[in-house]
């Protein structure tokens, strides 16, 4: 039996796939054990929770649709579902992204244990858009013992918001260095490679345009996408219209990222806001990368640049900015002495900065304070 104080970790639907990051924080604590908590699960990122303890609103209730319903409008926690958590004896209670706050902060009370609440990006930097969402926002705000920003530029937002200062925590999510780490074969010598969501905010259209003029000095230069979404099909007519050989492989598992970064020459992110102010917090990619010892070249949107050493572990450009991609790719392309130097200290950045396990500890800390 674990003998570990509790730790419910809450996301309404647990988890898609692209949040991998808070399976790996979480399959990563020491000191607490986690129990994930949610509404119902999400099959896309079954896969990477298998044999973890998961406590799922339809899964514990007569009347799943009524009982969310209540708990969101009335505050009124589901009994069966609260008894099971209950049971678990928890100590805290750790909810991912903002609009997870308030209904986690109603089981919070129930339980009578303290909240921490994480932002992650769109969740604080889209823009409320009538008063009313502002004040759900500082209700939240109210409600939360602490609340975790992902980066400086999130901790900024957050501000501007109306969050408190004195409850904000800066906490870098960190990345697993014993897992991804550099490969033996020898890498590629003109792939880029782009993982994430095909999404506007992701900025893979200046990426793709970038690699029409790379191509003019780098022949061999391809793309490769690890990632799906809603632009897939505009971002293949555009690269095709262009010349550009680029590859869609649609989601992968961790496992075949993993790879992907051990293979590629360089890692693109091409981030910017998208129309409704929705920016990057900090990508937990961009860390992977590194830690794999893959060079970088991303842009300077929300909180991407943190994890980055400008010249050292990649390159930085202003969001938008296709010829700065295209020359810093061409740099990197044209270069293999550059791209060993940077592999090798963006993979030790990682290590001393980054590691999964020593920013865990970190969190676990956190969470000793709010229950102090």
């Amino acid at each position: 039996m674990d003998a570990r104080a509790t730790a419910v970790i809450f996301r309404k639907r647990i988890l898609p796939w692209s949040e991998t990051f808070i399976a790996t924080q979480s399959g990563a604590m020491t000191r607490y054990a986690p129990v994930l908590v949610g509404y119902s699960r999400d099959p896309s990122g079954a896969a990477y929770l298998v044999g973890r303890p998961q406590l799922l609103l339809n899964e514990h209730s007569w009347f799943p649709a009524l009982e969310k319903f209540l708990l969101k409008s009335a505050g009124r926690a589901p009994s069966r579902w609260l008894r099971a958590i209950a049971e678990t004896k928890p100590a805290v209670l750790h909810a991912h992204f903002g609009s997870s706050a308030l209904p986690a902060s109603r089981i919070a009370k129930a339980l009578r244990i303290p909240l921490v609440v994480t932002y992650h990006g769109m969740d604080i930097t889209v823009r409320a858009k009538t008063e009313a969402e502002a004040a759900r926002r500082r209700r939240a705000f109210a409600a939360a013992d602490r609340v975790i920003a992902v980066s400086r530029f999130i901790a900024d937002a957050l501000r501007a918001a109306g969050c408190p200062d004195g409850k904000i925590r800066l906490h870098y999510i960190g990345v697993d260095t014993t897992r991804f780490t550099p490969g033996t074969a020898p890498r590629s010598r003109t792939e880029v490679l782009f993982v994430g969501r095909l999404v506007e905010k992701k900025g893979v259209i200046h990426l793709v345009r970038a690699m029409a003029e790379v191509r003019k000095s780098v022949p061999g230069a391809e793309l490769v996408l690890a990632g799906d979404g809603p632009l897939r099909e505009p971002l293949a007519r555009e690269a095709a219209q262009l010349g550009v050989p680029a590859t869609f492989l649609g989601v992968q598992t961790p496992e075949q990222v993993q790879q992907l970064m051990r293979r590629a020459a360089v890692l693109a992110g091409p981030s910017i806001a998208d129309a409704r102010g929705n920016a990057e917090g900090l990508p937990i990619t961009f860390l992977e990368a590194q830690a794999s010892g893959l060079p970088l070249v991303v842009s300077t949107s929300g909180g991407t640049g943190e994890g980055v050493v400008d010249g050292v572990t990649g390159f930085l450009f202003d969001p938008g900015d296709e010829s700065a991609l295209a020359g810093h790719l061409r740099t990197l392309l044209g270069d293999a002495a550059l791209r060993e130097r940077m592999s090798a200290a963006a993979r030790a950045h990682m290590v001393t900065n980054f590691d999964l396990a020593r920013q865990t500890a970190a969190l676990e800390e956190i969470y000793d304070s709010v229950r102090a």
